[in-house]
């Protein structure tokens, strides 16, 4: 009897989820609205209701499912099942493991949505056949990831692999956090609109750029030939240059892989990234590592969700 791995990629919108085998292949995808009302209080029922429908649908029984896999934005304790804090769906101390599993009477895990990008890729993406990678997700904050020897480092608290949260300026720009000089006031869609603004506001430079203009208009620009849109890219890949070769220093993974709305810029991204990484490496733990952008898009939570159920139930019985 084939058995099956359910991953639940919990967003600020929409609820992407899928059906996967136990090998790892997708099956079946769908996404429902995310309803953040009343701090989030609809969102467990409305995911039980969807899985349960798609489950009929699709003529799988319940006992062929393995488990569920959840990946929450915001601050995860998975040993606990709780979501400590979710700022963009209204979550505080919520015991999301409970709740699902009570009502779809499967086991149940939950995690970081960064984490699981980062699983996801690690697993069936561009960092599959390594045994460790750090997995950045540069979107309108940054997110990161950390996967060694097989398996997600969260840390006791739920913060490992926060490096949206590694300061680069101190006394810098206030962060969502309450900190100031976190990197993803620098880098991301967030990051490089303020950079491209205060730019603007400072230099004479003449530009096709305004202070309103999307992140893919500005790599557009600086590939044909716009100098202050290549500055402010520059900027922004200083920093994040700066903090993944402190990242390989300590963690030395075999792959640095990029995800995120960012990443769509490819070797325009990757390449300058790359220079100024190396200003700062450590060529000893230089010698195992490669670069790579992201392969699965906006199905890499899902796949790193249904991973999560296979790694934690393939434990549970070793």
């Amino acid at each position: 009897m084939t058995k099956y791995a359910i991953g639940a990629d919990v967003g600020g919108t929409s609820v992407k989820m899928g059906i996967f085998t136990d090998k790892g292949a997708m099956i079946d995808k769908w996404s429902i609205p995310t309803d953040t009302s009343n701090e989030g209080v609809n969102i467990s029922e409305d995911v039980t209701k969807s899985i349960r429908e798609q489950l009929q649908k699709s003529n799988i029984s319940k006992d062929q499912v393995i488990g569920v896999g959840v990946g929450v934005p915001g601050f995860v304790n998975e040993d606990a099942g709780r979501v400590d804090f979710a700022v963009n769906i209204g979550w505080r101390n919520y015991p999301l493991q409970n709740s699902l599993s009570e009502a779809l009477h499967l086991p149940v895990y939950i995690n970081n949505d960064a984490n699981m990008a980062a699983a996801g890729e690690y697993w069936q993406g561009a960092g599959r056949n390594s045994r460790s990678a750090f997995c950045v997700t540069l979107g309108t904050g940054v997110g990161g990831g950390i996967l060694l020897n097989g398996d997600v480092v969260n840390g006791p608290s739920g913060t490992g692999g926060e490096v949206g949260h590694v300061t680069v300026v101190p006394g810098g720009r206030l962060c969502s956090c309450g900190r100031r000089g976190c990197l993803e006031e620098y880098v991301g869609m967030k990051g490089f609109s303020l950079n491209l603004k205060e730019r603007l506001a400072s230099s004479g430079q003449a530009t096709q750029l305004h202070a309103e203009s999307e992140v893919s208009e500005l790599f557009v620009a600086a590939n044909a030939g716009d100098e202050l849109a290549q500055a402010v890219i520059d900027e922004s890949l200083y920093y994040l240059g700066l903090v993944l070769s402190n990242v390989v220093t300590l963690l030395n993974p075999e792959k640095i892989i990029i995800g995120g709305g960012i990443s769509a810029a490819g070797d325009q991204l990757l390449e300058p990234l790359k220079k100024h990484y190396e200003r700062f490496s450590l060529e000893q733990a230089d010698r195992s590592l490669s670069f790579g952008i992201a392969e699965l898009g906006n199905d890499a939570g899902i796949y790193g969700c249904a991973w999560l159920v296979i790694n934690r139930e393939n434990k549970n019985f070793t």
